[in-house]
């Protein structure tokens, strides 16, 4: 469906700008759209936009005259703006996520957008106990945790306008995202493994749920201009059976980082995580930030099983030429060291679906 012009938001962060390439080469007509770029990475894939034919407007997602203003003749919207902050302010995270949210959702129905996407997570039914092929009925769970949290409220907002107004819409959740300018949680997984403080919860034993970016676009075209996609959610991940310790070994490997041999038990380093979460946000900003690593994000990521089932998207979408895991971990690990190579850039909030 290359005919239809399609607005992303969120065109400065990882879901964003990496969809923004991949529905740009695809031949979509794709309308990107951020509040500023701010770094000179940004800039440089910008201009690359610009030479594919891309529009870039300035627009903020809490700002709804902004976005009325974007959405213009657009057929579909993937609404990919979000803050990912584990320790961030609750106050601002849901203005962004949830406000943003229903800013976007009304600029899409004041324009009669015809199909609306909310890139969203699957932390939304994670909560805190382990999860085991998990489908996408299952209820949410609220943590208390400001991002997770907030994904839930954002969810809610669309399943409200699909109820009450009609609005064409499709949820997707993926999992942890990894690959080309990830800034949220792989390169503080990096830092522990270089630095020698990651464990292997439980052995390492147990499921994760990343999925490389280029598997969540190629889901998301898949949803472009479906009706069978409309009103439906779905899980993403690479699939399953990967497993924390498989990440962290495609991790050293990949950089040539020593092993992680460290072994502790899921209730140390939960009690830990708890510990620390509880505390961090009266700490100052610089200090949450180093304590990142300890939130309880990150221990979803290395301490809960998160076993999702992914069957609805492989037969609704045919979701099943996907990047493997080892391929697209492999092709992010090489976008690292040569980001290393580079002189340091400009730091930036990280922004991103």
């Amino acid at each position: 469906m290359t005919e239809l012009q399609v607005a992303v938001t969120g065109a400065g962060g990882l879901v964003g700008s990496n969809l923004i390439d991949y529905l740009s080469k695809r031949g979509f007509s794709v309308v990107a759209i951020c509040r500023r770029l701010k770094t000179v990475e940004q800039e440089a894939y910008a201009q690359g936009w610009k030479q594919a034919g891309v529009r870039l407007v300035e627009a903020d997602v809490n700002n709804l005259e902004s976005l009325v203003a974007a959405f213009k003749g657009v057929d579909a919207v993937v609404h990919a703006a979000a803050v990912v902050d584990p320790f961030g302010s609750r106050q601002e995270i849901f203005k962004t996520n949830v406000g943003g949210t229903e800013n976007a959702l009304s600029a899409a129905q004041k324009n009669a957008v015809k199909q609306f996407i909310l890139v969203s997570s699957l932390s939304v039914i994670t909560g805190r106990s382990d999860q085991f092929d998990t489908p996408e009925d299952a209820p949410y769970q609220p943590t208390g945790e400001a991002y997770a949290d907030s994904k839930i409220a954002a969810e809610k907002a669309v399943r409200t306008a699909i109820q009450n107004s009609g609005l064409a819409a499709t949820i997707v959740r993926p999992g942890f995202i990894y690959g080309p300018r990830e800034r949220a949680w792989l390169p503080r997984l990096i830092n522990s493994i270089a630095t020698g403080k990651a464990v292997l919860v439980d052995g390492g034993l147990k499921e994760t749920n990343v999925i490389y970016v280029e598997n969540l676009n190629r889901a998301i075209e898949a949803c472009l201009g479906q009706s069978a996609a409309i009103g439906q959610v779905y899980n993403l991940t690479d699939g399953p059976g990967i497993t924390k310790k498989q990440l962290f070994e495609a991790i050293s490997k990949g950089l040539n980082l020593p092993p992680v041999t460290k072994v502790m038990p899921a209730a140390v380093v939960r009690t830990f995580c708890e510990c620390v979460s509880s505390f961090a946000p009266i700490l100052p900003i610089d200090t949450q930030r180093k304590l990142a690593r300890y939130s309880r994000a990150a221990f979803r990521l290395v301490g809960q099983n998160q076993g999702f089932s992914i069957k609805k998207a492989e037969k609704e979408l045919a979701y099943v030429d996907r990047v493997s895991f080892a391929q697209g971990m492999a092709q992010t690990l090489a976008y690292v060291a040569a980001e290393k190579e580079k002189p340091a850039a400009i730091p930036t909030k990280v922004a991103a679906g």
